[in-house]
């Protein structure tokens, strides 16, 4: 669909999981909410190889605006992340024709999220497009190797687009372990009542990344969340980005990162079974020693909108 797109037993946490040729690279850049954002982006991409963006490519960026929490709670997609990527986009390629998209869902309309989560301002300040999936043309596709969703709405930005970058958050998910590049995905779908997926919320996510699999992967873990994910539960800072080209690969490396066994994640178990991307990859940058931290479980209450974080020791 979209142009240039290109689980086992247990693994030890190591820097290069080699299950195969050529591994997928990851960079992980640490950076912080003062940080000059645009030369962490600039250098996260350079680690991992860089990407051959064309001045007239079209380009869509999906963060993860799942609620009117603010980036600081952990539940949403900090606007300077997105920024940096545009700024990269802009300034290193030419590129013009930059949309950002995300559709209503059940605790929020993106329209109201562009608005309330800094979105508006920054497509006024560098000239963007903002594209609410769940009003925008569409065509439906029937994907019949999918497990649960077999018709899926394409909107017409999506298919069209040369290059799909999703920038997720780093979190814990209450129903499907925790929430990544994947489970961003999730949310191309234009349809608003997606609590119908739930019952098979893991089949649902890799049907939906058949269908909107991202070219690149830049993920926000300035700010991550622990506990009740991906709404409620604790603000953790990481300060940390990670850069990619394969979003299982780099959902994989998070699990690690929080202290989840991947290969215990059902979804990435079944997006390898389907060839959607590799567990074979290799980390540059910023080791995942220094990152990686055990993510816990706490009550729902703590969440004052940030206020209330777990810092780094």
């Amino acid at each position: 669909m979209f142009k240039n797109n290109k689980c086992d037993s247990d693994l030890r946490l190591e820097e290069v999981i080699f299950l195969g040729n050529s591994p997928e690279v990851i960079s992980i850049v640490k950076a912080n909410a003062f940080s000059r954002i645009f030369e962490k982006v600039k250098n996260g991409f350079e680690l991992m190889g860089g990407a051959n963006f064309n001045h007239d490519d079209s380009v869509v960026i999906k963060p993860n605006l799942c609620c009117i929490k603010r980036c600081e709670t952990g539940a949403t997609t900090d606007p300077k992340v997105v920024e940096g990527v545009v700024r990269y986009l802009q300034d290193e390629f030419g590129v013009s024709d930059i949309t950002i998209v995300e559709s209503d869902g059940r605790q929020v309309l993106a329209d109201m999220a562009f608005k309330l989560l800094g979105y508006e301002e920054l497509s006024k300040k560098l000239g963007l497009k903002l594209i609410n999936l769940s009003k925008a043309p569409f065509s439906i596709k029937t994907f019949d190797e999918n497990v649960f969703v077999k018709k899926i709405r394409i909107p017409h930005v999506m298919k069209d687009a040369d290059w799909v970058i999703s920038i997720p958050k780093i979190k814990t998910h209450t129903m499907c372990s925790f929430g990544g590049a994947m489970k961003n995905q999730y949310g191309c779908n234009p349809f608003a009542k997606k609590t119908i997926y739930h019952k098979k919320i893991h089949d649902a996510i890799v049907d939906l990344n058949v269908a909107f699999k991202p070219n690149l992967v830049v993920v926000d873990g300035i700010v991550a969340m622990e506990g009740r994910g991906p709404t409620d539960g604790i603000p953790v800072k990481m300060n940390t980005l990670i850069f990619g080209r394969d979003a299982v690969a780099v959902d994989h490396l998070i699990a690690r990162i929080i202290g989840i066994n991947p290969n215990r994640v059902r979804y990435l178990v079944e997006a390898r079974k389907r060839r959607l991307g590799t567990t074979n990859y290799k980390i540059v940058g910023t080791s995942l020693k220094e990152v990686e931290r055990k993510f816990g479980n706490q009550p729902r209450q703590r969440n004052l909108y940030g206020l209330l974080s777990r810092h780094d020791s």
